[in-house]
């Protein structure tokens, strides 16, 4: 907490009484709730906004999800791929971050070494969704957050246009959360594994009334331990308390709130920052330059799990809270509404102390475009302090209407308006001399650099941010032929203004005074055969031209000399897919196959970032091309296979085989095609689950996990490969009902080879090998 820090009290006041009520009120109903005798369970499912999803035999796969259409439409009607992480597979895998639950699912790829960041298909994804609802958060996610009460996860490839809001061309991800049930049940589970972790975990969910018509959710967590990497640890706490009420037939009410406070690591799975991999350290803390010297593409070799970090890395302190309400209404059998309130509340510290040299190649002026020569370090540490407040209006309209028996029709209209503010104070301490390896000197002694040796730091960002941002969006659908032919089309509009006020010089600049986004999608799917439907989606979106002048703030981490210095941009993206999905053997497996086009057009003209050839001790601006354009291309096949062949064994495969490429400026002003960073030709995974019979009225399951990955590309450069990796994992779980209480446990070795990619840039990564044990009682 910085002394600049300021208080907002309407808001956060107002949003931190409203938590503090929700979770008294649910702890105070969950003493009650146990008293009461178990509710009629055949209460109103208010639809078509229903929230379950209907799993398939294999219990990897969900055959119906509301979070495309907002409806609860059979996933293989919708003309769109859709991936999820279900709650067995994320249970199984033993995740303990978002990334880590969707490793296996493919084109998903963490992203930049940051908490809950992701790619899609090659594509950085920025937007956040939860419960189907956008939440724009901004900078305020630098943390990880806690899996407790998460139910599912859906990944929604391409344009989502209407139903997922302003998102990437790549696509979006969906966390949805654990509901009230009127059932009523308690859980509690243990965690331990590698490096000290622990976590424990109590659920409670009932129905408070007689009639079943109050029901009450109640989740608490605490996290603790170490990681793999040095100083990055656990001490988080979290409370997730909702409330539902069935005000009728046709009204239901939902409250759903979250508390998360603590350090997590912010770090998925990287050991090692994409420049420290050029590195071999010795055992006198010197470090070996390991740099291509034929320009060509190389394997870079990682280094071991006893090779930590000179430094720490980020650590993120963050308290957040959150309070969604949700009002679904049934006017009439063909008209319904659901209207939600998010307000949200985050304030995040982080300290970030390492061996920087981002950037910092050193050419040989005789060979500007040949490989590096050399490399530039500098030690450094920021602290950077975050608040953000956000208050949300979503919702939407459904008409539902027929004409006759032919055609069957689903109209729905929806906004969105959000208001954000964000105060940022950050500080900089950083070497005055830069750390160099030379041609003629192999190594460099970093050992005895502490933070005692730099400078005072000083202020690089002491700002206030307010965003505003709206959207309207019409979707209409219709069926023919008794629901086999499915037609939609969708429109969506996206307006956003941003002002940015410099505290230090106490200027405002009006950053985003235009509107942004608009965006349209045309899909078709046709039920060629029982089980069988194939599809079809084409999706565009444009945004407006803008300018962006580069002084002095500068872009792409290059700070601006040239006043007159600016970038143009008009970008427009283009999506089109067609695919299969098929539920074949009465429903025992599920068989998805999706091929991809994914083009990205812009504009952009600058200026050569790399001013001075020679400028070799300055890593800011020693660049050897100028930056890439970001028109791109990303093309591919997916394909999941999910089943349970027989009663004993259930099991999730996937494969992604994608082809992406990049139209990089060169020095000389010529274009030259690359991949996009963290393109691989192959990724292949496999999840398995089989019952191997009973010992002493225990169930016992083997379980077994497997991913390969081919090498990465680590730079836009296209200068060096990740060495490609196979993952393998296995794991005993065994169960039994004890007196009417269900008991559970599960201990897996992840990655028993101990083979990795550990990066922070070529998005795709796995831990060490790590061990994993829990025990769950539900009762």
């Amino acid at each position: 907490m910085t002394p600049h820090t300021r208080i907002r009290h309407s808001r956060q006041t107002a949003a931190l009484r409203a938590l503090s009520g929700l979770c008294a009120l649910c702890l105070l109903t969950t003493s009650w709730a146990q008293k009461e005798t178990p509710p009629n369970e055949d209460v109103v499912k208010l639809e078509p906004f229903s929230v379950e999803a209907a799993v398939d035999a294999s219990g990897y796969g969900v055959t119906s999800a509301s979070s495309l259409t907002r409806t609860n439409t059979p996933l293989r009607d919708i003309p769109q791929t859709i991936n999820i992480a279900t709650d067995k597979m994320i249970s199984e895998l033993a995740a303990e971050s978002l990334g880590e639950a969707l490793i296996l699912l493919p084109g998903v790829n963490p992203r930049g070494g940051g908490p809950d960041q992701f790619s899609i298909r090659f594509i950085d994804t920025f937007s956040s969704f939860r419960n189907n609802f956008r939440l724009s958060v901004g900078e305020a996610g630098g943390y990880r957050r806690d899996l407790s009460n998460v139910a599912r996860v859906e990944v929604i490839k391409g344009l989502g246009s209407t139903a997922t809001g302003r998102g990437e061309a790549g696509g979006v991800i969906n966390v949805v959360t654990k509901k009230p049930q009127a059932k009523k049940e308690n859980s509690v589970k243990f965690t331990m594994g590698s490096w000290g972790y622990y976590k424990v975990e109590a659920d409670s969910t009932g129905a408070i009334s007689d009639d079943g018509k109050i029901r009450y959710r109640a989740i608490a967590a605490y996290t603790g331990g170490e990681t793999y990497l040095d100083n990055a640890s656990y001490d988080v706490w979290a409370f997730y308390p909702s409330l539902e009420f069935l005000l009728g037939e046709n009204t239901n009410l939902l409250l759903e709130g979250s508390l998360q406070t603590g350090r997590t690591p912010t770090t998925q799975f990287f050991e090692i920052q994409d420049e420290r991999q050029y590195f071999v350290r010795l055992p006198d803390n010197s470090y070996i330059r390991n740099f291509p010297q034929d320009g060509a593409l190389q394997i870079v070799k990682v280094l071991d799990q006893q090779t930590p970090q000179i430094a720490d890395f980020v650590k993120p302190d963050a308290q957040v809270y959150d309070l969604t309400t949700t009002l679904t209404h049934r006017f009439s059998d063909w008209f319904s509404t659901r209207q939600a309130l998010l307000l949200y509340k985050a304030d995040v510290d982080e300290d970030d102390s390492r061996l920087r040299g981002f950037g910092s190649y050193i050419f040989d002026p005789n060979d500007p475009l040949g490989p590096p020569i050399d490399w530039t370090m500098a030690m450094r540490y920021d602290k950077v302090h975050t608040e953000t407040e956000l208050v949300s209006l979503q919702g939407d309209f459904l008409f539902d209407y027929s004409f006759g028996d032919f055609v069957n029709n689903q109209t729905l209209v929806g906004y969105e308006y959000t208001t954000r503010d964000q105060f940022k104070y950050s500080t900089r301490s950083q070497t005055g001399g830069i750390f160099r390896i030379l041609d003629n000197a192999n190594s460099l002694n970093v050992s005895n650099v502490t933070e005692a040796d730099l400078p005072p730091p000083s202020v690089r960002e002491h700002t206030d941010r307010s965003v505003t941002e709206w959207a309207y969006f019409v979707q209409h659908t219709s069926k023919f032929f008794n629901d086999r032919v499915l037609l939609t089309g969708a429109w969506r509009y996206d307006g956003q203004k941003e002002d940015l006020t410099d505290l230090r010089s106490n200027t405002l600049t009006k950053l985003r005074p235009e509107d942004t986004d608009g965006t349209w999608r045309l899909g078709a799917s046709v039920k060629v055969r029982k089980g069988i439907t194939v599809f079809g989606v084409h999706a565009e979106q444009a945004n407006p031209t803008e300018t962006v002048f580069r002084y002095p703030d500068g872009t792409f981490g290059v700070p601006g000399r040239d006043p007159n210095e600016l970038i143009s941009s008009n970008r427009t993206f283009e999506l089109d897919e067609v695919g299969i999905k098929a539920e074949l053997a009465n429903g025992r497996y599920t068989f998805n196959l999706t091929h991809y086009n994914i083009t990205l057009n812009s504009g952009i003209r600058s200026v050569n970032f790399r001013l001075n050839p020679n400028d070799e001790l300055d890593p800011l601006y020693n660049y050897r091309e100028n930056v890439i354009d970001p028109s791109q291309t990303s093309s591919g096949y997916e394909i999941e296979l999910m089943g349970a062949p027989s009663d004993r064994f259930s099991f999730y495969a996937s494969a992604a085989l994608p082809k992406s490429s990049s139209d990089t400026v060169q020095a000389d002003g010529s274009l030259a095609k690359r991949k996009l960073r963290g393109h691989t030709d192959v990724a292949l995974s496999f999840l398995g689950n089989y019952l191997v019979g009973q010992f002493k009225k225990w169930d016992v399951y083997g379980q077994t996990a497997m991913g390969y990955t081919d090498d990465v590309i680590l730079n836009p450069e296209n200068r060096f490969l990740q060495s490609g990796s196979f993952r393998w994992d296995l794991g005993i779980r065994v169960q039994r009902v004890i007196n009417g209480r269900t008991w559970e446990a599960q201990a897996r070795v992840e990655n028993v080879l101990d083979q990795r990619i550990t990066t922070g840039t070529a998005n795709s990564g796995s831990a060490p090998r790590r061990f994993s044990f829990y025990v769950r009682t539900i009762f």
